[in-house]
């Protein structure tokens, strides 16, 4: 690309791995060839490392990008995206036990804290940090989702009784993520913004609510193919 970013690792999720669910493959998820990086790679000609794990909170995935930056094999820019599964539950355990304490995989402040130290350890490793932010869910297909085989009283009853709670920390994460990179200079790509701005981007989701399918990976490869070559190489 015209601004020297010629390799771009990813550290994320299943949503820049590319999974989707709900296939006739009978899978809990596949993951497609063509995720939305590869279909970008492919038209901006750069070099992917894509570190990106299904189910993987911020913890992990600041595992792999440090294992890739004591090697060397960054690259020029890192794409640091999580918080899917950091805001979510252990829906089981709730279900089996709604009068217990329940907190998300990763609480809010660990989460803006291991974000943090990500973007530092780029910038340490002169690695340009580039922050997408999550792509929105369809709430009430994912309350749904979360239920089916669980005890859907019990669940309601910690969500104090409303099915768009999920669905609100969520939202309260990535705001918090967004404003974390305003304040702390780190380019973003508004992932969540550009899909909502679809006519209908309920049409770009799998049906639990979460995932983008097919169609969706398509959608953000060109948010990609619009937003990278304008990123600024910090080093």
């Amino acid at each position: 690309m015209t601004n020297n970013i010629n390799k771009i690792s990813a550290y994320g999720d299943s949503i820049l791995k590319g999974a989707v669910t709900g296939t006739e493959s009978g899978h809990l998820f596949d993951i497609i060839e063509d995720s939305s990086l590869v279909l970008a790679a492919r038209t901006l000609g750069f070099e992917l490392n894509n570190q990106s794990v299904f189910g993987s909170v911020v913890a992990k995935t600041q595992r792999r990008l440090n294992k890739d930056l004591e090697k060397g094999v960054a690259g020029d820019l890192a794409i640091i995206e999580s918080g899917g599964n950091d805001c979510d539950y252990d829906w089981t355990a709730v279900s089996a036990a709604p009068e217990a304490e329940h907190l998300p995989r990763t609480t809010l402040p660990d989460f803006i804290a291991k974000i943090d130290e990500m973007v530092k350890s780029c910038r340490n490793a002169k690695v340009t940090p580039l922050i997408m932010t999550m792509p929105p869910l369809v709430g009430d297909w994912w309350f749904e989702h979360i239920c089916n085989g669980q005890n859907k009283d019990a669940i309601l009853k910690v969500c104090k009784n409303n099915p768009y709670r999920p669905y609100q920390n969520h939202e309260l994460y990535n705001m918090h993520l967004y404003n974390y990179a305003l304040q702390n200079n780190v380019q973003i790509v508004d992932m969540r913004k550009a899909m909502l701005e679809s006519d209908n981007y309920r049409e770009l989701m799998c049906k639990d609510g979460i995932h983008p399918n097919e169609e969706g990976y398509k959608y953000m490869a060109k948010i990609w193919e619009k937003e990278l070559p304008s990123i600024h190489k910090e080093f």
